[in-house]
């Protein structure tokens, strides 16, 4: 068991604050519990790998550093949260500087209209899809599906519907590859795949191995075309 969880009980009088809305805890597991529960894995927090350990943490480099010294970091997750915030002890925010994100407006000439896009991954899906000849029309956060999760029921809001010109459509989750492993992606996923299945569509979670081989594809209609 990791010094976390022995310290965790140990410690009189202490207050766990929650690195995600600051709110205080003053008992350990009911921290964990409110981060686990309430907060979205590998974009606000992530859970250690560690045998008997299970912290969640916003820097696994950090963490394994302090409680796990003679452990290897483990390769090929996500070792960093996406969002990064800081508080005071009374649960106020702190004046620091936030991690910048590739985000923006990305304006559409296929669609008519501008799509908000929150990583490089997806303005660059946006700017392939525009290229796609079989692409009839795509759509950024196009609706919501419910799913259960930690003994509640959530929305789900894939990142985007394609429509081809042979009349077929696809719902796509755009996610790097090391964040594919989380639970509560898994859990939204399969609510996904029931609603695409239920309207004839295909759901695809694609990742960089989904953007390398859609580079691909409008590279060769490109050649096709000159």
């Amino acid at each position: 068991m990791s010094r976390l969880f022995e310290d965790a009980g140990k410690t009189k009088g202490r207050k766990w604050q929650c690195f995600v809305c600051g709110k205080n805890h003053t008992d350990y597991e009911e921290y964990r519990e409110h981060i686990v529960t309430e907060h979205a894995e590998g974009r606000e927090y992530i859970c250690c790998p560690a045998e008997g350990c299970g912290a969640p943490v916003r820097d696994l480099k950090v963490h394994y550093r302090a409680k796990h010294p003679n452990r290897p970091l483990p390769q090929g997750i996500q070792h960093r949260v996406a969002i990064w915030r800081d508080f005071k002890s009374d649960g106020s925010k702190k004046k620091t500087k936030k991690p910048k994100f590739r985000q923006g407006t990305f304006t559409s000439k296929k669609n008519g209209r501008d799509f908000i896009y929150r990583s490089g991954m997806e303005e660059e899906f946006f700017n392939l899809l525009e290229q796609d000849r079989d692409v009839a029309g795509y759509h950024a956060e196009p609706f919501k599906v419910p799913y259960f999760w930690q003994g509640k029921w959530h929305d789900y809001i894939p990142d985007l519907r394609i429509d081809y010109i042979d009349g077929s459509t696809e719902v796509w989750e755009v996610k790097p590859a090391d964040q594919t492993h989380y639970e509560q992606n898994r859990a939204k996923w399969a609510a996904m795949t029931d609603h695409a299945h239920n309207m004839g569509w295909d759901f695809i979670v694609q990742t960089e191995v989904g953007l390398g081989k859609l580079r691909t594809k409008i590279k060769r209609q490109q050649v096709l075309t000159d």
